[in-house]
């Protein structure tokens, strides 16, 4: 039989104080720091989350405006034909080869720009490009062949005009919201990509070979590493504490279980202050041992207070149900 999945932040609760965390277990309590770090992580989950909608719209925007912008070449490059129908076909081919060039490069930006949606939808987009460029050169052959009222090459520049407008507007759209996130981005002290967002309704990360599940506050992207950070409230301790480090440490061992991108590394957060924490064989060892040992402590049903520090006791949440305390 599998042992019980034991989650990242019970994993911290215990490390802290075995038998708080085991009062914690029997009945739920609440407290005012415990309801402010909660709107702090609420807080920072919507800023988060403004920063990767915005960067989102601005590709989104971006991609629009090279759409606009391979319609509104089509519509010149008709136009021009229209125009020069006189000349011989030769003629009319380099006097178009820049327009024809132009749309070659937007599509290619189309398929180099990054994708965030369903990997058919793409291929769907792809796949127009391709029926966009095939349909201007029959048409083009088609406007050789045959005599053409000129009436329609100015229909056409109307139109490649309005949809230059769109261009702009597209433009102007990804612009803004890239700005907008970048001075979210400044206000946070962030400078690398936000791959995922914890919280009631992000996935949930689990490792099955350890019964292990967390869901880190964000997690960042450098190149071929994640990076998973964990903020945490209340007063700015001179070091990380241990059981904030453990937790973290679970973090990265999950995220390396999936096997998606290399974790080597993660982020303590408190306030503005932060602690890279290496994620090595030894802290890896810790954080299964402490696995044992909450396991073997819920099959016996016996849990200790695990330190001698009165100032700990007088912080827990728990203080007045425990059997144990200092103060």
């Amino acid at each position: 039989m599998d042992p019980p999945n034991i989650s990242a932040s019970e994993l911290e609760r215990f490390c802290y104080c075995p038998l708080s965390w085991w009062l914690g277990r029997q009945t739920e309590v609440t407290s005012e720091q415990l309801q402010q770090g909660t709107a702090r992580h609420g807080k920072m989950s919507t800023e988060l989350h403004t920063i990767v909608n915005n960067e989102t719209r601005s590709l989104a925007w971006e991609r629009a405006a090279l759409w606009f912008s391979l319609v509104a070449t089509i519509l010149a490059l008709l136009g021009l034909f229209i125009f020069n129908q006189h000349l011989s076909r030769q003629q009319i081919w380099l006097s178009s080869l820049p327009s024809i060039l132009w749309i070659g490069l937007i599509i290619y930006l189309v398929n180099r720009t990054g994708w965030q949606g369903r990997e058919g939808a793409k291929r769907l987009e792809q796949v127009f490009a391709m029926a966009s460029v095939v349909a201007v050169f029959i048409v083009l052959n088609i406007l050789i062949i045959y005599e053409v009222p000129t009436e329609l090459a100015e229909v056409a520049m109307v139109l490649s005009l309005f949809w230059l407008i769109g261009t702009s507007f597209a433009l102007y759209n990804s612009l803004r919201s890239q700005r907008e996130s970048e001075v979210k981005r400044r206000e946070l002290h962030l400078d690398k990509k936000i791959s995922y967002v914890g919280d009631d309704d992000s996935r949930l990360f689990r490792s099955e070979k350890y019964g292990l599940t967390g869901r880190p506050d964000y997690i960042l992207e450098e190149g071929d590493e994640l990076i998973p950070v964990e903020l945490k409230s209340g007063r700015q301790p001179k070091g990380p504490l241990f059981s904030h480090i453990v937790q973290l440490a679970a973090y990265c061992l999950i995220l390396n279980e999936t096997g998606e991108k290399r974790v080597g590394r993660g982020v303590l957060k408190y306030g503005d202050v932060e602690f890279d924490i290496d994620f090595d064989d030894g802290l890896k060892q810790i954080v299964v041992d402490k696995l044992e040992e909450m396991r073997a402590a819920v099959s016996t049903g016996e849990v200790h207070r695990n330190h001698n520090r009165p100032g700990k006791c007088q912080s827990c949440s728990r203080r007045d149900k425990c059997p144990e305390r200092l103060v």
